[in-house]
């Protein structure tokens, strides 16, 4: 074969070079979620699905009405599962930090205050933040049992009117 009748990238359209990608992103796509223990739910309701699953946990659900009363007569600790960046942004009043993503550092510290059977309210940024849901699960793991999932986070807050401490 020649230099001339070799195939070569030159050779595909820019059209079917983007379809050829198109066409391997999709067959790595569905071969990454069909091996992956933890799927993309692509059919359901992300918030949905962070209520089932704290649910399916046996964890205990909290409304805004109920956070305004746990805060008033001070009957849980707060915790917020977001990132430094957005506690030191704004939170719920009286709430400590306690991110997701770093809480093998940080259960060290309130480790004592959970093992103590307090009630545990904790919360991300809202419905479509799962964050929550993953430090509840850790907690659970841990043995801590009385805790409480605020699914609507610090959005349904500020949206019904909460006070935002800084």
């Amino acid at each position: 074969m020649t230099e001339s009748n070799r195939p070569t990238a030159d050779r595909w359209s820019p059209g079917a070079q983007v379809l050829l990608l198109l066409l391997a992103a999709l067959v790595f796509g569905a071969l990454a979620q069909t091996l992956s223990p933890t799927r993309i739910p692509w059919s359901e309701s992300w918030s949905a699905r962070v209520q089932t699953k704290a649910l399916q946990a046996g964890l205990a659900l909290a409304e805004t009405e109920d956070i305004r009363a746990f805060i008033a007569d001070g009957s849980a600790l707060l915790f917020d599962a977001r990132s430094i960046k957005d506690y030191d942004a704004g939170r719920l009043p009286g709430a400590l930090p306690f991110p997701d993503s770093r809480r093998s550092e940080f259960y060290p510290d309130y480790a004592d205050l959970l093992a103590s059977g307090q009630r545990a309210v904790i919360y991300c940024s809202g419905q479509t933040c799962d964050e929550s849901l993953q430090l509840c699960l850790f907690l659970l793991g841990h043995g801590h049992t009385n805790l409480v999932l605020y699914v609507g986070g610090i959005q349904a807050w500020q949206q019904a009117g909460g006070e935002i401490e800084r």
